[in-house]
């Protein structure tokens, strides 16, 4: 049994995969966004939010975006 809307939605992702100007987006992506994620991800132990709420959620990532930050601007002041 194969759904149809699935693979046209699987094809449609390839397509655009595949164009010059997506591949560019993707791979500065992997240069700029990744590492933070990652860096959140397994040195914070930071998977998941302990609030509910767009704004108490907004907030929270605030702050783990300020811990990078600072850790880059730490990194930074000692060289």
């Amino acid at each position: 049994m194969v759904n149809e809307t699935w693979e046209q939605q699987k094809e449609y992702v390839r397509t655009k995969l595949s164009e010059e100007k997506t591949s560019a987006i993707y791979r500065k992506r992997k240069i700029d966004v990744e590492p933070v994620f990652g860096f959140l991800k397994a040195n914070l132990r930071f998977t998941r939010f302990s609030v509910r709420g767009k704004s108490k959620v907004e907030n929270e990532m605030g702050f783990a975006l300020m811990a990078v930050n600072l850790r880059k601007y730490t990194a930074q002041q000692l060289r």
